[in-house]
């Protein structure tokens, strides 16, 4: 007993960490992050991903063929000989995401630039109304295209420019994809992933330009003057006036 009393005086009693410090309680109850959780960029992204995955089961030759098709003129002409057009299942998924892909790397580069068009508006009216302006441009191109062609006497062309737009920008999509989900989502700053990806679509978007010309000039045979004319009402007039409207109306 005696022993038991002497062993219960020596103990040391520690401090608590709690007590007796120079930090002062400001709240009563745990603080929790207030940060808003954006979920549609996932749902995009995923989206856009069992897309590919579908097109790759259902057909992995013309994936690859596609691919290849940006780089090889002999490939392309094999794929137009194959009927790649809108009307098939593939090409559709592979045209959505283009629009999906190509109007989030807008909305990103507008982000990067403090929202410099459509600031007024929440980051998911943003990026719908750039698919709807890019979707849009691509229904007036392909209209434009059509009549063009037809009042040239070109159809050949126009076809082939036709089909080229949707190979290049099919093709983007992929390249792109990687690109845009490590821009969403990593934590590496944007500019190291925004600037190569804008360069890429630049590249893919004049690539596309030489290989037009290229078929225009030398299977085509049709001369410069209707070239130029072709170009200027498909490729920059369009251009200017969508820049022109959105600083004019944003």
């Amino acid at each position: 007993m005696v022993f038991s009393n002497i062993q219960k005086d020596s103990l040391y009693v520690a401090e608590s960490l709690f007590e007796n410090h120079l930090l002062n309680r400001i709240h009563e109850f745990p603080i929790y992050s207030n940060a808003t959780i954006i979920v549609w960029p996932l749902i995009v992204l995923a989206l856009i991903l069992v897309n590919n995955v579908s097109a790759y089961i259902s057909s992995p030759k013309k994936f690859f063929d596609l691919l290849i098709s940006s780089f090889s003129l002999q490939a392309s002409k094999q794929l137009l000989r194959e009927d790649y057009k809108l009307n098939k299942r593939i090409p559709i998924f592979f045209s959505i995401n283009f629009l999906l892909l190509i109007a989030f790397l807008v909305f990103k580069t507008n982000s990067y630039f403090n929202s410099a068009l459509f600031s007024q508006y929440s980051s998911l009216v943003q990026y719908l109304f750039f698919v709807c302006i890019i979707s849009l441009v691509y229904v007036i191109k392909f209209l434009a295209t059509f009549f063009v062609s037809y009042l040239l006497n070109i159809e050949e062309l126009g076809k082939e420019y036709t089909f080229n737009v949707l190979v290049f920008g099919h093709s983007l999509s992929f390249v792109l994809f990687p690109a845009i989900v490590f821009l969403e989502f990593s934590k590496v700053p944007a500019q190291f992933f925004l600037y190569p990806s804008l360069i890429i679509s630049g590249g893919f978007y004049l690539l596309r330009l030489l290989r037009v010309l290229y078929i225009s000039y030398s299977e085509q045979n049709i001369g410069i003057v209707h070239i130029f004319m072709y170009f200027c009402a498909l490729e920059i007039l369009p251009l200017l006036i969508l820049v022109k409207f959105l600083f004019l109306n944003f």
